[in-house]
């Protein structure tokens, strides 16, 4: 793993605005600008809402807002820096100062994460993980994934036609590290501990210099006023 500072330093370039491509299979790019921005000592956070009941949110820092226009379901907010410390969450809905949620984490400096906005029993929740990655090269990208879905249970992914798994055992809220894969175009399985075809994904492009997040998001059991289960891809870095 490349160091934090080192990271921070070469490949923290401008915090680029997110484009989310149209889709099941989402595609968001999160740092892709080759020129270098001076910024005060901060920590390093993207904001995506898994949440499939939730219209959108306001996030807030402490007293600060950071979003002008609602994170709405399958959305995500590029990398932000934030000041380092203890810092409050809160969410609340559009035009409300109401807080759906409140936690608070611990940003340091340097560091980079990627948050994600969730439902568990029908309640807002959210999780932060640290966005540890190896340097990219041309041949290669890296994956993880992280399970969003409240009620599809521990899940395992497959690739292609390959029996053993890539990752395994992604309980609810859980996600993997980053796994290196070669750069080529893989269809992706989801199932369950008994072989369950969860989701899946077709002609799904992995390219070099680049560092993705497979989320599953949605319910297992949908029904009218549920969204189904599926996956997305986002795209956390592009090394040019």
């Amino acid at each position: 793993m490349m160091s934090v500072n080192s990271f921070a330093m070469k490949k923290l370039k401008s915090l680029a605005t997110v484009a989310l491509l149209a889709g099941t299979l989402g595609l968001t790019s999160c740092l892709d600008n080759d020129d270098m921005m001076d910024f005060p000592d901060a920590g390093y956070i993207s904001i995506y809402n898994g949440a499939p009941n939730n219209t959108g949110v306001i996030v807030y820092a402490d007293q600060n807002q950071v979003n002008n226009l609602p994170i709405k379901y399958k959305d995500v907010l590029a990398y932000q820096n934030f000041f380092p410390g203890d810092r409050l969450f809160k969410f609340s809905d559009p035009n409300s100062l109401t807080s759906l949620l409140e936690k608070e984490y611990e940003i340091k400096i340097d560091s980079v994460y990627s948050m994600f906005v969730l439902e568990e029993g029908g309640e807002l929740d959210a999780v932060l993980v640290d966005d540890d990655w190896s340097e990219p090269n041309a041949d290669e990208a890296q994956i993880r994934m992280i399970n969003l879905s409240p009620d599809a249970g521990s899940v395992t992914l497959k690739l292609d036609e390959v029996d053993d798994p890539f990752f395994e055992g992604i309980a609810f809220k859980s996600n993997s590290d980053f796994e290196s894969l070669d750069s080529d175009t893989y269809k992706l399985t989801v199932v369950s501990p008994t072989g369950e075809v969860l989701a899946t994904a077709s002609n799904v492009e992995l390219i070099g210099n680049r560092v993705y997040t497979l989320v599953l998001r949605g319910y297992n059991q949908s029904t009218e006023n549920t969204k189904k289960l599926d996956l997305q891809l986002l795209t956390n870095y592009i090394d040019y």
